[in-house]
């Protein structure tokens, strides 16, 4: 099972395990990588309200990185 990375304009196939592809994950500033996976909390956070902020906040900072191009 697969989805597009959620960074616009990109329609990289992406594992379902996996926010977004490789060079995209690689523009989110570490702190918030690192926010990512706190939430995450080994599969016990997934879906929590936290979870949803610190994925959201990436692809929001991915976002703003790629209209600045």
């Amino acid at each position: 099972m697969s989805h597009d990375c959620p960074a616009k304009g990109c329609t990289q196939p992406v594992s379902a395990t996996m926010l977004m592809c490789r060079p995209h994950w690689c523009m989110v500033a570490k702190p918030l990588r690192n926010a990512i996976w706190t939430a995450w909390a080994n599969g016990l956070g997934a879906g929590t309200p936290a979870h949803r902020a610190a994925i959201l906040a990436a692809i929001d900072a991915v976002n703003r990185k790629l209209a600045q191009r």
